[in-house]
């Protein structure tokens, strides 16, 4: 409803068109900015792998997978390999993993002293070649790479620990190196 100028509206008051302020413009980001955004180095884990299982292979992993979980231990990482697989458990719980495991007669290693490297990464699949380059750079400063998983904004690669922030500092110098000189 129209009144000398003024607007009328139940849910609003009246308030002469000109007097209302009009929100400053504001910059809004719909997308992240391509490439590598973050790396992060998280400690404190142990490597366990059970292999060399030949028969039963679905059954002999749940069994397995069950004496950890009875053991009250949580898993991160599973990997199925073709005869076993692999997983990460927090290092200060990897005595009760390996009693776990020994009761199943299951062939296993635990290898402590590990860490995850995560690099961060919108549309990490999407860029052409970035995996393949942040795997070689680690892979190029003389560390192990025990596991590697990726997902659509990260990667994940297992290293030892006392490698971890070496790769870390490496992939990205070496990345920034790259963009400053646009490649």
């Amino acid at each position: 409803m129209r009144r000398s100028g003024f607007v009328t509206d139940p849910l609003t008051c009246d308030v002469a068109p000109s007097t209302v302020p009009k929100p400053a413009p504001r910059e809004t980001d719909f997308e992240k900015r391509r490439g590598v955004s973050r790396i992060e180095v998280r400690r404190g884990f142990a490597q366990c792998h059970v292999s060399q299982i030949e028969q039963n292979l679905m059954s002999r992993r749940l069994e397995a997978l069950r004496a950890v979980a009875e053991a009250g231990v949580s898993i991160d990482f599973l990997k199925l390999t073709p005869s076993g697989m692999s997983f990460l458990v927090p290092e200060d719980k990897s005595s009760a993993v390996e009693d776990a495991l020994r009761a199943t007669n299951l062939h296993f290693s635990v290898r402590k002293g590990r860490s995850i490297v995560l690099v961060h990464a919108v549309n990490m699949r999407d860029e052409e070649g970035l995996i393949a380059n942040i795997v070689q750079l680690a892979i190029g400063c003389g560390t192990t790479i025990d596991h590697i998983g990726d997902m659509h904004d990260r990667m994940l690669m297992v290293v030892p620990t006392s490698d971890a922030d070496r790769v870390g500092k490496h992939i990205k110098t070496s990345l920034e190196a790259e963009e400053r000189l646009g490649r």
